[in-house]
């Protein structure tokens, strides 16, 4: 209240008085929340840069309140989250805990009052690491202020995060190098990603480095996607490098991304694969990419039981060790493991210049029982005795080898398809010691024996054999891990199970010179896997099946390997069973059986004087089957010629079949067993209103002749059975190929009482 005192004077100084009283009345004042630009000025807007770690920012605000009496309470009321909120994966409760403001009561907000109300952004653990370079996450905050009299005002706090291509030590999970065919053909890499991933490159040679080998470059052009976790390309090795020869592949960081928008860390990788005796020390085959300094050692992957020598084992199952002489490091696997198993090895040192080097390498170990032959594969291969009588077996090709614990008083090489080499006078005019003193064998250009700590004075008749068939007997299991290679060859008493363990990364049997023989009534089980392959170091290597039953998915040949089937080979898996065996023709005296939803494909012809069984999975063979044999179609399957082929073809009981043929004018098998529910599917006699069907009886009442014509095409199809001339019917295939049906003619019969029934016989 503000009481005025009026007063009123005359001339002669007399005077009078009155008060007049003015009353304010007050009413409440919102709170006001704004930014002052002066001192330090107060902020609504942040912008951060994702990383692996959590993101955290602050600024201030003012809030003022003309009531001098308020006090204010401020809190964070709502959030919008905007830009690429795709992959985010939260909601918005816990985005809006991320942003706080203090004080959040008493603040008395008096009209000069600046930069007093303080706000912070926390994400904690969450770092943003799905978004990609170029996207951009926006979270606007709502921050409101009241005052006791409920009175509020509002203001946006705007944080801002910006996507970025982060390097992952681990988007490359795997690096193999594999299928090398002869010496001329390339060597085909195989990347595998933890994640799918596009590729950042436009030419191979620009991230991918290869080394190791004089003439050794990548082929630009080559490489390509499997799938979206598997890249693959291929390496020329080079004029004077074996098959087979080992190098050294780079890998630039940045060479791909993942839908993220993390990139590849870079990634050295070699191929050393060395072999050894189950239970028993076997190199690792790891080269000191030091001078003599300490390196660490880690080894992930090793299956239980198996050991690596002076390492500790890590809580989460890997194992490591420091040395300065990585080259001798040894794994023992237990004395009942056959087969191979790759081992991640990780190697990190300091360099002279106070860098920090790494490598990576897929090391492939295998173990033979013991007492079995140790075979090299057809690259560089590291093989180690055991405490026994030793038989090294060395095919042509090999790369560069060495062998460790060598015994020369007990051991002995077997040198196969060097013909050059047939006698210790031989073998001695191609030896040499090197300059530490150990014993070198050269057989040819890019393929030399090295005997680690024996001096070729050392070496007599008693340590060589010359194109001796190796035995190797198996009456347990012998396992091929995922991404793992086995090398065998002469003959193989296998009463137990040989198993190719693919689940995505090419896993290897390779059969060398002069092939193998399989026999001893056992299995050779193919995981459902495309990846599964066994192969041959050339065409001119063979595979002879005796008695076994091969089953699963897979590649038996890959264009590099002959196959004589007198045993079993069902294809029964949800992925194919292709048989390639390049130019040369199966030979199958046993059964060829497809039970499997993926089918059994033979690239090339078949000669056969066993059975054909398409029964539940189909089969489709692409050069001509001729011989005496049989085939059998069954089980809602098809069975498919896609050259001039003569095997006779009978349709089981209730098969509801198709047999196709591509060539069905040059078809001279015989087919039988056609009922109602079975199919000729006929590629060359097209479908259309001139196309015919004529079916003739033969005389003695066995089958007869079936003739379809397109008006250009004929063909005669000869049947064994008794059929209706008037019940084969014509229909499209969906592709403009006549389908011949079967369906007995239709008759009408008079009922009593002069009504009719149709009937299909």
């Amino acid at each position: 209240t503000l009481t005025y005192t009026v007063q009123s004077t005359d001339n002669n100084a007399a005077s009078d008085t009155q008060t007049v009283t003015v009353t304010v009345n007050g009413t409440n004042d919102a709170p006001d929340i704004h930014l002052v630009a002066t001192g330090t000025p107060d902020t609504a807007s942040a912008t951060l840069t994702e990383t692996n770690a959590g993101l955290s920012t602050n600024g201030t605000l003012t809030v003022t309140d003309a009531d001098l009496s308020d006090t204010v309470s401020s809190s964070v009321t709502a959030v919008v989250a905007s830009g690429t909120t795709a992959g985010l994966g939260l909601t918005n409760a816990q985005l809006l805990a991320m942003l706080a403001v203090a004080p959040t009561s008493g603040l008395a907000a008096n009209p000069t009052d600046t930069h007093n109300l303080n706000w912070t952004f926390n994400s904690g653990t969450q770092a943003f690491d799905y978004l990609a370079a170029g996207q951009s996450l926006t979270l606007t905050y709502t921050v409101q202020s009241t005052d006791n009299n409920a009175a509020s005002d509002t203001q946006t706090v705007t944080v801002t995060v910006n996507g970025t291509d982060e390097v992952s030590q681990t988007l490359i999970t795997a690096v193999v190098d594999g299928k090398q065919g002869n010496n001329a053909t390339p060597s085909t890499v195989t990347i595998t990603f933890g994640a799918p991933v596009t590729a950042n490159f436009v030419n191979l040679s620009d991230v991918m480095h290869v080394s190791g080998l004089p003439n050794v470059t990548v082929i630009n052009g080559t490489g390509s996607f499997i799938d979206s976790t598997h890249y693959t390309f291929q390496v020329d090795k080079g004029a004077g490098s074996s098959n087979g020869s080992s190098y050294t592949l780079t890998i630039d960081s940045g060479a791909f991304s993942d839908g993220l928008g993390h990139t590849n860390a870079a990634k050295t990788q070699g191929g050393l694969k060395p072999a050894g005796s189950a239970g028993e020390p076997i190199n690792l085959a790891l080269t000191d990419p030091s001078d003599g300094q300490a390196v660490t050692v880690t080894v992930k992957d090793l299956p239980s039981g198996w050991t690596i020598d002076g390492a500790t084992q890590n809580a989460d199952g890997s194992w490591t060790v420091q040395s300065t002489a990585v080259h001798e490091l040894t794994v023992t696997t237990p004395a009942d493991f056959v087969g191979a198993a790759v081992l991640d090895v990780q190697m990190t040192w300091t360099n002279a210049d106070g860098t920090t080097g790494s490598a990576f390498i897929a090391d492939n170990v295998e173990a033979y029982a013991p007492g079995s032959p140790v075979f090299a594969w057809s690259g560089d291969d590291v093989l180690t005795g055991s405490s026994g009588n030793d038989l090294f077996v060395f095919s042509q090709p090999i790369g560069n080898d060495t062998v460790y614990s060598f015994d020369a008083a007990a051991d002995q090489i077997d040198l196969i398809g060097y013909s050059g080499f047939q006698s210790f006078a031989d073998v001695q005019a191609h030896t040499a010691d090197d300059a530490s003193g150990n014993a070198v064998i050269t057989l040819a250009n890019g393929q030399s024996i090295t005997l680690e700590g024996v001096h070729s004075s050392a070496l007599g008749v008693g340590n060589f054999v010359f194109d001796q068939s190796p035995v190797v007997n198996n009456a347990g299991t012998m396992t091929i891990g995922d991404g793992a290679l086995l090398p065998l060859s002469g003959t193989v008493n296998n009463s137990g199970i040989i198993a190719l363990n693919s689940t995505g990364d090419e896993t290897l049997l390779q059969v060398i010179q002069h092939g193998v023989t399989l026999q001893g009534g056992g299995q050779v089980v193919l995981s459902d896997s495309a990846f599964n392959i066994v192969s041959g170091t050339g065409p001119d290597v063979t595979l002879t099946n005796v008695d076994n039953t091969i089953s699963g998915a897979g590649q038996l040949g890959d264009g590099m390997l002959g196959l004589d089937n007198r045993g079993t080979i069902i294809a029964s898996g949800s992925n194919a069973l292709i048989i390639d065996t390049g130019g040369s023709v199966v030979a199958n005296s046993g059964t060829l059986e497809a039970t499997g939803s993926g089918g059994l494909v033979v690239a090339g012809g078949v000669a056969n004087s066993g059975m054909l069984w398409a029964n539940g999975g189909n089969i489709a063979i692409h050069g001509a089957v001729t011989g005496e044999g049989d085939a059998t179609i069954g089980n809602l399957s098809k069975l498919e010629f896609g050259a001039a082929s003569s095997t006779d073809v009978t349709f089981a009981q209730n098969a509801a079949g198709t047999l196709e043929l591509d060539d069905s004018f040059d078809y001279s098998g015989r087919i039988g067993g056609i009922t109602n529910d079975d199919k000729l599917d006929l590629n060359d006699i097209l479908f259309g209103t001139g196309t015919t069907v004529a079916y003739q009886a033969s005389q003695d009442g066995s089958g007869g002749t079936l003739t379809v014509s397109d008006g250009t095409h004929n063909a005669t199809l000869h049947l064994l059975g008794t059929y209706d001339a008037n019940g084969f019917k014509l229909a499209d295939d969906g592709q403009g190929h006549t389908v011949v049906a079967y369906n007995p003619a239709e008759f009408t019969l008079i009922g009593v009482g002069g009504g009719t029934s149709e009937f299909t016989v």
